[in-house]
């Protein structure tokens, strides 16, 4: 729980206390006091995403530095939802903060989301760039569920980002219901963020600082001349000796890899040599494929330049297959669970036809006509025919996809059959229901020979005539 929403609930208890005094009973609303906050929710559903990865890239190659350095200084990256996300997804939710502040007041970032939106989560982003109020439940009926969890992530990041686009969402039940999810899943991820180990999370702590110090000693601000004064002398020293010009500045999605990275090998850095280290990890990135890894001596000029092109495009390249990679184990993992759910739904299928292809029992019965009137419903049209011939008084209705129920047919019935073996759940519902308001008994029978039937028939009637006698 932020401040925010630490604020919202102070609040919130004042105003009951305030109305205490007031007579007659509390009702509690149905919905939640307070709205939990959509934005961290949106931005770990976005970085779990494996497939979305590749997008924050491409989106925001070109973002500017400024979005990312209040970041760390945000209670944002303190959220439950982003403390207890995967290492490999944490950077990419941390980047994500730093644009999503700044879509507030930046058409730019907001620019940057919209392309993310429209590769990672398109359907939501149609919905939003029409403009116009929005419905979840009409959002539902146009696009079905993929995933069943709780809360819905797509619902979740659309309510964000119409939040942010200036779009309207309709207070419906569905919109209520989203509100209750996400209460149940801050109360779910608050104990699951307490329960991380102290190791993993002070990796995360150490990357949020690393992340912070590199923009402070990289602003050059008054304040951290020591941390820029630090830099400099690093980059002299990574000049000389690996001959690196890092003159340019690395942007902020390769300072949150580098810091997670960092972090991720050694979290109790001090200031100045976490600096240091980030500028030789950056350094590391433009080192020519062809200098020596053990002896850094005078490096021959002709050719370099294009060496170190050549590694930029390779690294490059071989990022961008890692992603892709990636991204389609994560499909493969998708197809293989469909796959078992199809393979575990044709196996219930098979065991239910290779159950009615076995031979019914034979049964010791002589079958009789039986003049009580019997309402049996259900079975195909064939046994229906071959009931009716045996049940002259009654009513048999066959499963063909035109059966109906009267229920004045059933004022003189005395039992009424339900064939499971063939029949809609809609029509058997139906029936049963109508029997137990006039206080009928239903039999169920999953058998397909007329005999089988036709003896349990018999045998409820008998039934009936006893119960009177020993009454």
């Amino acid at each position: 729980m932020d401040e925010k929403e630490k604020a919202q609930l102070a609040q919130a208890l004042k105003a009951q206390l305030a109305g205490g005094q007031r007579p007659g009973p509390v009702i509690p609303s149905v919905r939640p006091a307070i709205r939990p906050n959509l934005a961290p929710f949106a931005l770990a559903a976005c970085a779990a995403n494996a497939h979305l990865h590749r997008h924050i890239d491409e989106a925001l190659r070109l973002a500017d530095p400024a979005w990312d350095v209040q970041t760390a200084g945000s209670m944002l990256v303190h959220h439950p939802a982003l403390v207890t996300l995967p290492m490999e997804d944490a950077p990419y939710a941390c980047r994500l903060v730093g644009v999503s502040l700044a879509a507030q007041h930046d058409q730019r970032a907001r620019a940057c989301l919209g392309e993310i939106m429209r590769d990672g989560w398109r359907r939501a982003w149609q919905m939003v760039s029409a403009g116009e109020s929005i419905s979840l439940e009409r959002f539902r009926v146009m696009h079905p569920r993929e995933q069943q969890q709780e809360p819905d992530a797509e619902l979740v990041v659309l309510a964000w980002y119409a939040g942010i686009c200036g779009v309207p969402v309709a207070e419906t039940p569905l919109r209520e219901a989203l509100d209750h999810s996400l209460v149940k899943a801050l109360h779910r991820l608050t104990l699951a963020a307490a329960e991380i180990d102290p190791a993993s999370r002070s990796r995360y702590d150490a990357a949020l600082r690393y992340d912070q110090l590199w923009w402070r000693a990289a602003g050059g601000d008054s304040g951290d001349r020591e941390l820029a004064t630090r830099l400099s002398a690093a980059r002299d020293v990574l000049r000389q000796v690996a001959q690196v010009d890092q003159s340019a500045s690395p942007g902020p999605g390769d300072v949150w890899q580098a810091a997670f990275l960092l972090a991720g090998t050694d979290a109790g850095l001090d200031d100045g040599t976490t600096v240091s280290m980030l500028a030789g990890l950056f350094a590391l990135r433009q080192v020519p494929a062809t200098q020596s890894p053990t002896a850094y001596g005078p490096t021959p000029s002709v050719g370099a330049p294009a060496d170190g092109e050549e590694l930029c495009r390779a690294h490059a390249d071989l990022a961008v297959q890692l992603r892709e990679t990636h991204r389609l184990s994560g499909e493969l993992d998708r197809a293989r669970d469909r796959l078992s759910a199809r393979e575990a739904e044709i196996s219930r299928l098979t065991g239910i036809l290779s159950a009615r292809g076995e031979p019914e029992p034979e049964v010791q019965y002589t079958v009789r006509s039986i003049t009580e009137r019997v309402l049996v419903a259900g079975g195909h049209e064939t046994l229906s025919r071959n009931l009716q011939t045996w049940l002259p008084n009654s009513v048999c209705i066959a499963t063909n996809g035109k059966e109906d129920l009267d229920p004045a047919v059933l004022s003189t019935t005395r039992l009424v059959v339900v064939l499971t073996s063939y029949i809609s759940h809609s029509f058997s519902g139906k029936v049963i229901n109508e029997a137990h308001k006039r206080d009928l008994p239903v039999v169920m029978l999953d058998w397909r020979s007329a005999k089988h039937i036709l003896q349990e028939i018999d045998r409820a009637l008998a039934a009936q005539q006893d119960l009177p006698a020993k009454q």
